[in-house]
């Protein structure tokens, strides 16, 4: 079945080809809303701890400082950015622009004597590190269309 043959090309290929901009503005937008919530958090964590000293003098304010939740979304944050720009937009968005399918085919992670497509590791990365941890369907959707509807068979 050849690439003008296959019926879900369009929208794969505009879902891909947009990923990595979307996925690069969602870490933008991920590490602003985190730094936003800790300036609103901290004072508030800040006249807790002072009225809980004068409540119950000699007794440890336990309740973590907000800095300790803003670790995982700004690593989160950087890690959704820098595999948008050098990993995704060259290796995964360019390709699916093009219609290149046979590039995102050859696109695998050899182990044993199966090829794992580079497509669903990264989407699961995504979906690790990404905001609400939706942002994975990006890379995925396309990539499962790619896999089990592409123009296609895959080997794996």
């Amino acid at each position: 079945m050849g690439e003008s043959e296959w019926k879900h090309a369009g929208w794969v290929s505009g879902l891909g080809k947009w990923a990595w901009i979307i996925l690069f503005v969602l870490g933008i937008i991920r590490i602003l809303a985190e730094l936003g919530t800790v300036l609103i958090a901290l004072p508030a964590w800040e006249a807790t701890r002072a009225a809980f000293a004068i409540l119950y003098p000699g007794v440890l304010y336990t309740v973590p400082h907000p800095i300790v939740g803003l670790l995982w979304p700004l690593i989160g944050g950087l890690i959704s950015i820098i595999v948008a720009l050098f990993i995704i937009r060259p290796k995964f968005s360019k390709p699916c622009g093009e219609k290149d399918w046979e590039t995102l085919y050859g696109w695998t992670l050899k182990l044993g004597s199966k090829n794992v497509p580079w497509m669903f590791i990264w989407g699961i990365i995504f979906t690790i590190f990404g905001w609400f941890y939706l942002t994975g369907v990006l890379v995925m959707l396309p990539a499962i269309m790619l896999i089990w509807a592409g123009p296609r068979k895959y080997e794996w």
